[in-house]
Formats: structure tokens, C-alpha cells, sequence
């Protein structure tokens, strides 16, 4: 046993565990940032669906895009380590299903979170991802 009270066997696989979960975050970072302006236009049009839902405008095929773009960011945002975004997104994607004008305050707080959830450093989250239950499942 070594005077740290470890074994060389245990460090070299904590090193090792080390080196591989830094490995994997350099990588993530890498897909993050040619995937950063695929979820800016998610993001976009998530806020063009909103903002048309105001106006008393929104129709069929915004709505359906807007939910399918929620959809996709719910997916992808986890992986790269933004859990409150996806969080988001999954509960954006719910209310985007039947849209309605007395939805409108949670669409633009839930529009907010998402925006902010994507600002900081991609990481691995080692928390499970808790999308809930969906309608009808």
C-alpha cells in the first residue's frame, strides 16, 4: 500500500478515468461548437413560434416546426452537460403541442431558461436526466 493509502492499481485507474472523462469533454466541446448555430436556429425559430402566438398569428406548420426544434434541443442539450436547458426544451416541447394565448408567460420563461441554460461550459453531468412523463405516455 502506498503512504496515500492507495493502491498504484486504484490511482492508475483514477487516472485513468481522469484522462478519459477530460478526453470526452474536449470532445463535446468540439461537437458543441459546430452545433452551436444549429441550436441558435432551433432557438430561433422556437422564438418566431412564440412570438407569432402572440400576435395572434401562429399557424400549423410554425407550430409544428417550433415543437419539433424543442424536440430535438430536449435530445441534445443533455449531452453536452446543459440539463436546465433541456429541461427546457422538454417542457417547451409539451406546451408547444397545444399552444395557447394564456401560455404565452410560460413559453417566454421557458424561452429565457433555455436561452440562458446554453451560456456556460459544456461539461458531463454525472445527474440522471429528468424530462418527467410526456401527454398521452
Amino acid at each position: 500500500m502506498s503512504p496515500t493509502g492507495t493502491s498504484p492499481s486504484a490511482r492508475t485507474v483514477n487516472e485513468s478515468d481522469t484522462e478519459h472523462a477530460a478526453w470526452t469533454v474536449a470532445a463535446l466541446r468540439t461537437v458543441w461548437e459546430h452545433q452551436r448555430d444549429r441550436v441558435s436556429d432551433r432557438i430561433d425559430v422556437i422564438e418566431h413560434a412564440i412570438a407569432a402566438l402572440a400576435d395572434d398569428r401562429l399557424d400549423t406548420d410554425l407550430r409544428a416546426d417550433a415543437e419539433r426544434a424543442a424536440h430535438m434541443l430536449a435530445g441534445s442539450l443533455g449531452m453536452f452537460g446543459f440539463i436546465d436547458a433541456s429541461g427546457a426544451a422538454h417542457e417547451l416541447e409539451a406546451e408547444l403541442a397545444h399552444p395557447t394565448a394564456d401560455g404565452m408567460p410560460a413559453l417566454s420563461v421557458l424561452l429565457r431558461s433555455l436561452q440562458s441554460g446554453i451560456q456556460g461550459p459544456v461539461t458531463l453531468s454525472t445527474a440522471p436526466l429528468n424530462l418527467g412523463s410526456s401527454p398521452g405516455a
